[in-house]
């Protein structure tokens, strides 16, 4: 059962919810207003530097030391979001684990289409070594398609037989864009996710690929090898089933699978850890689960 403070905070974000169809200009001014509402702490720190061509930044908090990084990748549907529009969240997990956090602006489509994203990822984590940060020292962590992306990311390591980072953090990850999960219809409605809008976004960015390419929808992939994994997800969001498959997948491979499921939790509440105890109960696990791997 939902806490009044969360279900207050539920009805007030459903209501913001634009209905109808929209551009993806409306899509990406829509989703920056909506999360521009959770600034980031006055105690955070954003060093914004250069990748190549990637926008980039540094996050810290007092405290933080780069013995441990984490590179952060993004949600959006791999249409819209930018580091900034996680701020909030990303200031939270650099505070909780005392961790630098290197946050990244990948490309987005469709503008930019599958594989430009992965390209971009690899590129972030290439730079990370030639700082001379050990592998053993990295963790990946992405929500949504940030968390598919920290899946595909490994895979191309793993695949490419580069070093792997110590574990990754998938955060309400999307590891299917073939849509093929029950939940997305059963949980119609429960969620601020909407199953037409996803399948937009998955069209805009696969542009024609074939939607079961393990790079683009790890669900498909061979597991083995990867590092340890945290994933977390809610029962009201509409990506659970295909959350639940991918976890079991990875633990029969013999990856450790670390599933964290959160009763009456919708998609990527954890950006909203300023609002909702679930979201900061969430971050803590995050912190704890790195200490121990």
């Amino acid at each position: 059962m939902l806490n009044p403070q969360t279900e207050k905070f539920y009805q007030t974000l459903f209501d913001h919810i634009p209905k109808g169809e929209l551009s993806i200009t409306r899509v990406r001014q829509g989703f920056e207003k909506l999360m521009s509402s959770f600034p980031a702490q006055p105690d955070v720190h954003f060093e914004e530097i250069s990748i190549g061509k990637l926008f980039a930044a540094w996050v810290h908090t007092p405290g933080c030391t780069k013995d441990r990084v984490i590179l952060f990748l993004h949600g959006g549907g791999y249409i819209s979001g930018t580091f900034y529009s996680h701020q909030d969240f990303i200031g939270r997990l650099a505070q909780a684990t005392g961790c630098y956090v290197l946050a990244v602006d990948y490309r987005l489509a469709p503008e930019h289409p599958f594989p430009t994203a992965l390209e971009d990822c690899l590129l972030a984590y290439q730079f990370l070594l030639k700082e001379k940060i050990p592998p053993a020292n990295i963790f990946i962590a992405g929500t949504s398609a940030g968390g598919g992306l920290t899946l595909s990311l490994m895979l191309s390591l793993r695949d490419h037989h580069e070093p792997l980072p110590r574990a990754a953090i998938c955060i309400c990850p999307w590891v299917d864009l073939a849509l093929t999960g029950k939940t997305l219809d059963t949980s119609a409605g429960k969620d601020i996710l909407q199953k037409d809008r996803i399948q937009k976004a998955a069209d805009l960015y696969l542009q024609g690929h074939n939607p079961r390419d393990p790079l683009a929808s790890p669900l498909y992939a061979d597991l083995k090898g990867l590092p340890p994994l945290l994933i977390q997800t809610g029962t009201r969001e509409l990506f659970l089933d295909e959350i639940e498959r991918f976890a079991q997948k990875a633990q029969e491979s013999k990856v450790k699978v670390k599933l964290q499921k959160y009763e009456e939790m919708i998609h990527t509440w954890q950006l909203f850890a300023s609002q909702i105890p679930e979201g900061q109960k969430a971050i803590a696990e995050i912190a704890a689960f790195m200490k121990t791997v």
